[in-house]
């Protein structure tokens, strides 16, 4: 169980590029008759049906047909999957989920210095992705497909080969194969959420490497959906183009092993500039203390509708903002300050997380509180392939937390209900070095947050019915009281007390501040 937790939560590692764009970058934040109206029709309430209200407005923004610039067919209701809306990262769809989230701070009297800042990064632009498989009485099999990005682009004909069954990939399985030039590979991948973790890259890279021209990953996903994979930009694009399908039809490409098969990933790849980039956003809420920072977080890019994975945390951080510039009014300034923060290219393994700490300071960040993956999953088990909803919480969650006595004391303190009802793992920040929150904790900085595998992540059906507001009152309740307890903390302290997480660290991944930004 542990070991599954881990690879669940490994799903972000690096990414790569960062020149900074010098074109279609956003608007200028400080520049009034560029803002929004303040001001929400959703009205501050309990912490749930806040965040709740909140990431309905954000999963709105995704399934708007006006923002989504990745419908690749014309028969969108047969080739279903060339239209999959998701805030996927450098899309046009990518960018205004930026423009939304920077336009939701602006709405809350009080937040200060907004800005939505560009970063260089390699953007995989599809223009067509398909496989047919010719059968032996002359007809052809085309099941639903969608590019694992970066692996590989072909030219817009596609390549052509005889399917050759790889079984799960592994090593006994290649050296079973024979002889796999000029073929298509397919083999099954038995991990949901990142499939690198276990052996899928060596599998395609050995492939690569013995000739084959295209490879289909079946990745064992709920029922037959498409599930796709993040992929290690740092790495630089590879040489295999790859298509994922589901479980049920790779079982049916591993019967017609043997069969000529034609594999298109026809795609772009914008470098770091004026066409590749993603974007973070600041809103600060200046404190007493002006010198020290509390940092909250959550990504905002994604595979595709993100509902039960992205959701809550979006909701959820901008009911945290609305619930401390409402409490400034009420009682004064923070003892110190609050940085609320977007980040970009979560889905490509671009750390904008890492690129927003570098440019606040990593030594001026007291905290950084993550609302990462799953905050509010359902749980569901598998029955011969099939979903089936357990009335539980998703079980592959962890709160990951820096080895830190401070942080763990108040952290375990606000989120003793959820630990107890909710079967929330609690793991020390080292042993996932960790997660979601990779990119803070090897900054040295006091760290903690939710991450966690919900069924349907990374899938078109993770849409908002994969989560219960009955398990985000009490998560984003938790969150609110935690921040409460960090604020009434000493930041001095609290980064002293990091020593141990400190030398568990390791080295950082390697992002720099792509820019200067304004601070109080």
């Amino acid at each position: 169980m542990l070991l599954g937790l881990l690879l669940v939560l490994t799903a972000c590692v690096d990414g790569g590029g960062d020149a900074t764009p010098v074109a279609n970058e956003p608007a200028d934040p400080t520049d009034p008759t560029e803002s929004p109206t303040t001001g929400f029709e959703i009205p501050l309430g309990e912490p749930g049906p806040t965040a709740y209200a909140h990431l309905q407005a954000y999963l709105d923004v995704i399934v708007e047909p006006a923002h989504f610039d990745e419908c690749l067919t014309t028969d969108p209701d047969t080739e279903w999957y060339k239209c999959l809306p998701g805030p996927r990262t450098g899309s046009g769809l990518g960018h205004q989920v930026h423009r939304w989230a920077a336009d939701q701070f602006r709405r809350i009297d009080g937040l200060e210095h907004i800005q939505e800042q560009p970063f260089g990064f390699p953007i995989f632009k599809p223009r067509n992705y398909e496989l047919t498989v010719s059968l032996a009485d002359g007809s052809t099999y085309r099941p639903a497909v969608f590019p694992w990005y970066f692996q590989g682009v072909t030219p817009p004909q596609g390549v052509s080969g005889d399917l050759v069954d790889l079984g799960g990939g592994s090593l006994l399985d290649r050296l079973a194969a024979g002889d796999v030039s000029g073929k298509v590979i397919i083999f099954t991948a038995r991990q949901v959420l990142n499939a690198a973790t276990v052996g899928a890259q060596q599998a395609l890279d050995w492939a690569a490497e013995q000739g084959a021209i295209g490879a289909i990953v079946a990745v064992e996903g709920p029922s037959n959906e498409l599930v796709a994979q993040n992929y290690n930009t740092f790495e630089g694009p590879r040489s295999l183009p790859t298509l994922i399908v589901g479980e049920f039809d790779g079982q049916r490409l591993v019967e017609l092993a043997g069969q000529p098969a034609q594999l298109v990933v026809d795609a772009d790849i914008a470098e770091p500039g004026p066409d590749g980039y993603s974007s973070n956003s600041y809103a600060f809420l200046p404190g007493v203390n002006r010198d020290q920072f509390l940092v909250i977080g959550t990504p905002v890019n994604g595979w595709f509708t993100v509902g039960s994975e992205r959701g809550p945390g979006v909701g959820g951080l901008i009911y945290l903002a609305r619930y401390l510039a409402d409490r400034v009014r009420r009682e004064g300034p923070l003892p110190y300050t609050v940085v609320f923060t977007f980040t970009g290219a979560h889905e490509m393994m671009g750390f904008g997380q890492e690129r927003v700490l570098q440019c606040l300071g990593p030594e001026r960040v007291a905290t950084y509180v993550h609302l990462g993956a799953g905050l509010a999953s359902r749980g569901y088990i598998e029955r011969q392939g099939e979903p089936m909803p357990t009335g539980l919480p998703a079980t592959q969650r962890a709160l990951v937390i820096s080895e830190n006595p401070l942080l763990e004391t108040a952290t375990l303190a606000a989120f003793a209900d959820v630990i107890a009802t909710q079967a929330l793992t609690v793991s020390p920040g080292g042993v996932f070095n960790p997660g979601e929150t990779q990119a803070a904790y090897a900054l040295q900085i006091p760290t903690l947050g939710i991450s966690g595998a919900g069924l349907f992540h990374h899938s078109p059906a993770d849409t908002i019915d994969k989560l219960s507001l009955d398990y985000l009152a009490p998560v984003i309740e938790s969150y609110r009281d935690l921040v409460d307890r960090l604020l009434d903390s000493d930041p001095n302290s609290l980064r002293n007390a990091n020593a141990v997480a400190d030398a568990l660290a390791g080295d950082p991944i390697g992002y720099s501040c792509p820019g200067p930004i304004t601070t109080p």
